[in-house]
């Protein structure tokens, strides 16, 4: 599963999160041109790539809350 262990790797590195997503972000913006086009033949990884970008947008908001009971 390397899902988890890109969370796990983020958790210990919070700096991290917004480069991380950011990259996502451009990701799914090429993702969905070349699904526009019909180039892309893999239509399952948008879903995956938004996904992770939830799945970071949630990190972050734990983190901010976190910091925030300090």
């Amino acid at each position: 599963m390397a899902k988890e262990s890109i969370l796990s790797r983020l958790r210990s590195k919070p700096e991290e999160v917004a480069d991380e997503e950011g990259k996502l972000l451009k990701e799914l913006m090429e993702l969905r041109v070349q699904n526009a086009q019909g180039q892309l033949k893999e239509t399952h990884k948008i879903r995956e790539v938004r996904k992770s970008i939830a799945q970071l947008k949630t990190l972050s908001k734990e983190q901010e809350e976190i910091n925030n009971n300090d």
